[in-house]
């Protein structure tokens, strides 16, 4: 609307014409600007890596055709891009460009497709116990984020039983540091106990690639409406070695409420706690009884 305001009341042909073409100019610049990595803050350096029941991974940004005549020369045994043709419209674009310059370099390229949330992520495993199996080095990479690559990892770290070495890569962001999610907001309870609404899908994604250590669940399993819900958490939980607790806080009696605060304060720590929306009713008393009972 401003710009169609601002372009009427202009004056003469070169003003109606010359704010759009402007425009224009600006976006054409922007889209370049997105689809050229190494223009993004923190796009440069050649990665680092661990090393994984044998086979050596490397985990780095974007690689121009440049770093993949390098990786060759290096000795590495594939580019692995795990970017997804479903993040339009910069991911499919640039893997084509990569799949090409891969191809005529004559770098062998594993396509493992990953999508920025937890439950499009199964076929990951398999993937990468084939490449486990197989053995080499490998030069994984992601677009911008950096949430897809910990995930990878972390499936690296239970596929393999961990990394034998650490090359000073940072794996894990801090639950402390998300203020907010889409159903609410996160609350710092103290002692390492959070209390947060029901994570999206992307939110799990964030979830898992912090440093929680353990989930706690108000959901009842004898709602059906809660149900989906807990079980969903709960494979994830198990699926990616997180502690988990499911109370059915609404059902419960108040000494088997303070018995659930009591045990999620010994839980390995820090400790996410929910219901699905917060505040809620549940929410709001779990974290009226855990200050009260919490040791100052």
């Amino acid at each position: 609307r401003r710009l169609t305001a601002a372009t009427l009341a202009a004056s003469g042909r070169a003003g109606r014409l010359g704010l759009p073409a402007l425009s224009l100019a600006m976006f054409l610049a922007a889209m370049a600007f997105w689809m050229n990595p190494k223009m993004m803050a923190g796009a440069g350096g050649k990665g680092l890596g661990e090393t994984f029941a044998g086979s050596e991974f490397v985990f780095g940004p974007y690689p121009e055709k440049e770093r993949l005549a390098e990786l060759k020369a290096e000795g590495y045994t594939a580019v692995v891009p795990i970017m997804s043709r479903a993040v339009a419209p910069f991911e499919p674009v640039l893997l084509d460009k990569e799949i090409k310059a891969a191809r005529e370099i004559g770098l062998e390229l594993i396509h493992v497709p990953m999508l920025p949330w937890i439950s499009s992520n199964d076929h990951v495993e398999a993937e990468i116990k084939k490449l486990l199996d197989r053995g080499g080095k490998y030069y994984v990479h992601c677009y911008l984020g950096r949430d897809r690559v910990r995930l990878f990892r972390k499936m690296l770290v239970n596929a393999s039983g961990g990394a034998a070495a650490v090359s000073g890569i940072s794996h894990r962001k801090s639950i402390g540091e998300r203020k907010k999610f889409e159903r609410g907001p996160a609350t710092d309870l103290g002692g390492e106990v959070f209390l947060t609404p029901y994570p999206t899908d992307e939110e799990f994604m964030t979830l898992i690639n912090s440093d929680v250590a353990s989930l706690v669940s108000l959901l009842d399993p004898k709602n059906p409406e809660d149900l989906p819900w807990i079980k969903k958490e709960r494979e994830l939980a198990g699926k990616y070695k997180l502690g988990y607790a499911n109370y059915p806080w609404k059902s419960m009696t108040p000494a088997q409420k303070e018995k659930a605060v009591r045990e999620t304060m010994k839980m390995e720590k820090p400790v996410v706690a929910h219901a699905f929306l917060a505040p809620s009713g549940s929410s709001d008393e779990f974290a009226g009884l855990y200050k009260k009972l919490r040791k100052p």
